[in-house]
């Protein structure tokens, strides 16, 4: 059975991105244990990912996920070349689909790639096994916020946690049911 894995950084105030979608904020941070990430990336099988932020990845040069099957939520065609592993998933089937990989005992892992507009419909619908938040330490005073305005309340028990040297906060919630 996959379990649908929230995995994303955010500054110490919430947000995810700048104003304007940069993340540029986030280059100080190279730890050579890249907080986790490579274990966890491991564990993946399939990714999921926002339009704006297959946008930004692609904007950034080579694909860095070309080993997996990455699904985009939009509501329209990839106008950009995209890499063979990645295509379109339309956001009115993102919960179907989403749901259906959950229940599949032989599918693996899916990573959640994005901001709140891919999240908060699997929120919603409490399809998110895991939010595995790496809180880094900087205030950015507003930009794209982690969760969207209007996400169900609802409680977390902490999983497990690490801090780093340089401040940075990693953290691994599950839905309290």
């Amino acid at each position: 059975m996959a379990k649908i894995r929230y995995y994303i950084a955010a500054s110490a105030d919430g947000f995810i991105a700048s104003d304007g979608g940069g993340v540029e904020w986030l280059d100080p941070y190279t730890d050579p244990s890249g907080y986790g990430y490579n274990d966890f990336y491991a564990d993946i099988e399939t990714l999921v990912m926002g339009r704006a932020t297959y946008d930004q990845v692609q904007d950034f040069g080579t694909w860095p996920y070309d080993d997996k099957p990455t699904y985009v939520v939009t509501r329209r065609p990839l106008d950009k070349a995209a890499p063979a592993c990645v295509q379109a998933l339309p956001l009115e089937d993102l919960v179907s689909t989403v749901s259906a990989w959950r229940a599949d005992a032989d599918k693996g892992d899916v990573w959640i790639v994005g901001g709140p507009a891919s999240t908060a419909p699997l929120i919603a619908a409490n399809l998110i096994d895991t939010y595995e938040l790496s809180i880094m330490p900087d205030l950015l005073g507003s930009g794209i916020r982690l969760f969207a305005d209007g996400t169900p309340p609802g409680h977390l028990k902490l999983l497990s946690h690490k801090a780093y040297a340089d401040g940075v906060l990693s953290l691994v919630y599950a839905p309290d049911a």
